[in-house]
Order: C-alpha cells, then sequence, then structure tokens
C-alpha cells in the first residue's frame, strides 16, 4: 500500500457519480419511508419485509459501498492519500458512533452495532489497502469476499465479537445490519471496476457530463452531501408523519382499528367464544375512546392509564356474555 501525504491537485469531481449518489440516497429514503408509514400504522405491518421492499433495501446498500469503491479510486489515483483518507475515515467513524448513540436511545434491544456505515468505515481500511494495487487484485478480492460467506458459515461466528464478520448463522436483532462480508466485496469491486477504468475516464463523455435541470442538480448536491443527509432524514420523515398521526387524530383512529383487528383473534386463541369476543372488544374500543384514552398509549405507558383500560377490558369482559 503505497502511502502519500503530501496535498495532491484537487481533481475536479465527475458529477455522474454524485448523481449515482445521489439516487441511492433517495432510494434509502424510500425504504426508510416504508418502515415509518408501517411503523404508525399507514402500511401493513409486512410492507418492510416484502421481497420487492428488500430487494430495494439490499440495491441501495450495493450502490452506497460500490461508490465508495469508486470514490476512492477518484480521491487516490496515485496512491493512498494518508490524511486526506484518515480525514474521512474519521468522519465516518464519528457518524456511525452517532447511530449507535440514537439506537440506544430509540430502542435499546435492537441496537445498531454493525449497520452500513460501520460497515462502510471497516470496508474502506480493508480497500485502502487494495487503492495502489493492480486492479484485478481488487476485484478478485471483492468477489472471493461477496462469495465467502455463502460458501462457510458457523455458529462459532454467531458470537456478538464475530458476528460482524458476516460467517455468522444468524442474524442478529437490529435496526440496521450490514456484515462486513459480503458487503465489503462489494466496495473492493467498485474500487478495481474504478481503477480498470481510469485510463478510459477522459474518452467518455459521462464523466464530463453536468447536471441540468431541478431534478439532476437535486440529486447531484444529495450526493455531495449525503452524510449529512443520511443523518437527519430519518429523524426528519419520523417527526412529520408522527405530528401528521397526532395532529389529525390518525393516531387514535388507528389504534383503534389495530385493537379491533387483533383482539378478537386473540381472544378466541384464549379459550373464548367467537361472538362474545366480537362484543367485548369493541365495547373496550368504544368506553376507552369515550373515557378519551388511547388504546396503543394505554397498553404502552403502564401505570395509571393501562389500570383505567384493564378495569374497561374487566367490565366489558362481565357484560359481553
Amino acid at each position: 500500500m503505497e502511502l502519500k501525504s503530501a496535498a495532491a491537485p484537487k481533481r475536479p469531481r465527475i458529477a455522474a457519480v454524485d448523481v449515482a449518489r445521489g439516487v441511492a440516497l433517495a432510494g434509502m429514503v424510500v425504504y426508510h419511508l416504508i418502515w415509518d408509514l408501517a411503523h404508525f400504522g399507514l402500511l401493513a405491518p409486512s410492507a418492510p419485509f416484502a421481497p420487492a421492499t428488500r430487494a430495494l433495501s439490499h440495491g441501495v446498500a450495493s450502490a452506497f459501498l460500490g461508490l465508495v469503491g469508486v470514490s476512492l479510486a477518484l480521491a487516490h489515483p496515485d496512491g493512498l492519500r494518508r490524511n486526506a483518507f484518515l480525514k474521512r475515515l474519521a468522519t465516518i467513524v464519528g457518524a456511525a458512533l452517532l447511530v449507535t448513540a440514537a439506537s440506544y436511545a430509540i430502542d435499546a434491544n435492537e441496537l445498531i452495532l454493525f449497520g452500513i456505515l460501520h460497515c462502510i468505515a471497516v470496508a474502506s481500511l480493508v480497500a485502502a489497502l487494495f487503492v495502489a494495487a493492480p486492479f484485478w487484485a481488487a476485484l478478485a478480492a471483492g468477489a472471493l469476499m461477496i462469495a465467502a460467506p455463502f460458501v462457510y458459515a458457523s455458529p462459532t461466528f454467531n458470537a456478538p465479537a464475530l458476528i460482524w464478520l458476516g460467517f455468522a448463522t444468524a442474524a442478529p436483532s437490529t435496526l440496521d445490519w450490514r456484515p462486513l462480508l459480503p458487503w465489503a466485496g462489494v466496495t473492493l469491486v467498485g474500487l478495481g471496476a474504478a481503477r480498470a477504468a481510469a485510463p478510459h475516464w477522459p474518452a467518455w463523455r459521462w464523466t464530463r457530463w453536468r447536471p441540468v435541470g431541478p431534478p439532476a442538480r437535486a440529486l447531484d448536491f444529495a450526493g455531495r452531501h449525503s452524510l449529512v443527509i443520511y443523518l437527519v432524514h430519518q429523524p426528519i420523515l419520523f417527526g412529520l408523519l408522527w405530528a401528521m398521526v397526532s395532529l389529525t387524530g390518525l393516531d387514535a383512529r388507528l389504534a383503534r382499528q389495530n385493537y379491533l383487528d387483533a383482539c378478537p383473534p386473540a381472544c378466541v386463541a384464549h379459550g373464548g367464544d367467537a361472538g362474545v369476543c366480537a362484543k367485548a372488544c369493541a365495547c373496550v374500543a368504544d368506553r376507552a375512546e369515550a373515557a378519551g384514552l388511547s388504546l396503543g398509549a394505554a397498553r404502552a405507558s403502564g401505570g395509571e392509564l393501562e389500570t383505567r383500560l384493564r378495569d374497561i377490558v374487566e367490565a366489558c369482559s362481565r357484560e359481553a356474555p
């Protein structure tokens, strides 16, 4: 690995790469929006797990990680510029730590310890070893890394200290999960492909293309500021949806409907008569609404609200037969 510590002349950015990153970012926003809509009951709970949604997730992750490799090839064409690389790496590590802290605050049971930013940080370290290597070395190593976890896996790697490597037989419970393998291999493939194409870039029109029109310029801007947008977009989406459902009363209506969908089957599963169960569940929903109780909030908050809801449930259960 060749190191360059002196500052190199700054090369012009290739706008098409920034726009490609912006497109990937737009796909990520759509993916997270699907999760948020499902969380608030505006989409089916199964929507985030649908094959199309999972394909979108993997496509977005592949684009981001592949473009990490392309960007490394563009930023370090004559060997690794150590200071620039370490500055960029420190920024990504700091952002990854912010994501981990935020996930702990949201749900400590689904802590993000190795999401896409963590993977990008470690994949960048791996790719740094190949910045000055022949392009075919990066391509070969990348292909091996992509294939490795599909060829070998072991419960030994399910241990918390090893699971991030990608050889585990089970995924952890987390809000974001991109193990080192196979995903770092995508970064190496991006690096190798970009280095292979580097001699031809001056002759290719797309490397000189500049965005024209609001959509292309917006994507170019997003691609240039992808890390900041990544960090802030989800709190903004979640906050806007929360405000919408709260201010319109949609959250209470959704909680009522979800309760009426789930209550009768649960009651029948515990031995209740279907007709009696339906009547009792409707009674609970009506009386909770009349008492100003949100079914979702009362069940989640505990304390006095939960006690009041339990009293309503017991009264309706006695009266239903």
